[in-house]
C-alpha cells in the first residue's frame, strides 16, 4: 500500500517536471505552482524511500537548491516575466528534479545545457567559495562545471540558503 502511495506521489512529481519542461505551453500560474512544489515533492520522495540519508552532502544541497530555486521562480510575477532569464532557471530546475526522481524510480532524460562561461579570477570568488559548507560548495562547483557562472552559483547558494531558512525552516548546513 505504501509503495502505491509513493508511486502515485512520484507521478505528481513527474507531472510537475513535465509542466516545467514544457513551461512555454502552460499558463504562468501553473508553472509557478509546479516550480514551487517540485523541490518539496522530490525531498518527500527521497525521505519516504529512505534515500535521503544515503545522499552525499552535495546531493542534499542540490535538493535544497531545487526547493529554493523553485521558490524564487514561483515568486516571479507574470508581468515581470523575462523568458530569457527564467527559461534557464526553469530548465535547471526540471533537470535536477529529473535526476533525483530517477533515484526514486522516476523518469530521467538527461539533458545538457550550456551557457557561455564568464571568466572570473580565482581571487574574486575563492574566499566566498571556501566559506561555504562542503555540500553547498560541491553543488556550486557542479553547477559551474555544467555551465553556470561560478560567481552566480555562489551568490545563488547564499540567497537560497536564506530562503530555505526563512520559508521552509531548514538550516541548510552540512556541518
Amino acid at each position: 500500500m505504501i509503495d502505491d502511495e509513493l508511486d502515485d506521489s512520484l507521478t505528481v512529481v513527474d507531472l510537475a517536471i513535465e509542466c516545467l519542461k514544457r513551461w512555454q505551453f502552460y499558463t504562468w500560474p501553473e508553472v509557478q505552482r509546479a516550480a514551487k512544489s517540485v523541490g518539496p515533492l522530490v525531498l518527500e520522495q527521497l525521505v519516504s524511500r529512505d534515500l535521503w540519508d544515503d545522499l552525499t552532502q552535495a546531493d542534499q544541497a542540490a535538493v535544497h537548491w531545487i526547493m529554493a530555486e523553485g521558490h524564487v521562480v514561483s515568486g516571479v510575477r507574470e508581468e515581470r516575466l523575462d523568458r530569457d532569464r527564467e527559461g534557464p532557471r526553469i530548465q535547471s530546475l526540471y533537470e535536477a528534479a529529473e535526476h533525483f526522481t530517477a533515484l526514486c524510480g522516476g523518469r530521467w532524460y538527461p539533458g545538457k545545457h550550456s551557457r557561455e562561461r564568464e571568466s572570473r579570477s580565482a581571487v574574486e570568488f575563492a574566499g566566498r567559495l571556501t566559506a561555504m559548507t562542503d555540500g553547498w560548495r560541491e553543488e556550486a562547483m557542479r553547477r559551474a562545471l555544467a555551465g553556470q557562472d561560478i560567481t552566480e552559483a555562489i551568490a545563488q547558494a547564499v540567497m537560497y540558503r536564506n530562503i530555505l531558512r526563512s520559508v521552509y525552516g531548514i538550516e541548510a548546513t552540512n556541518e
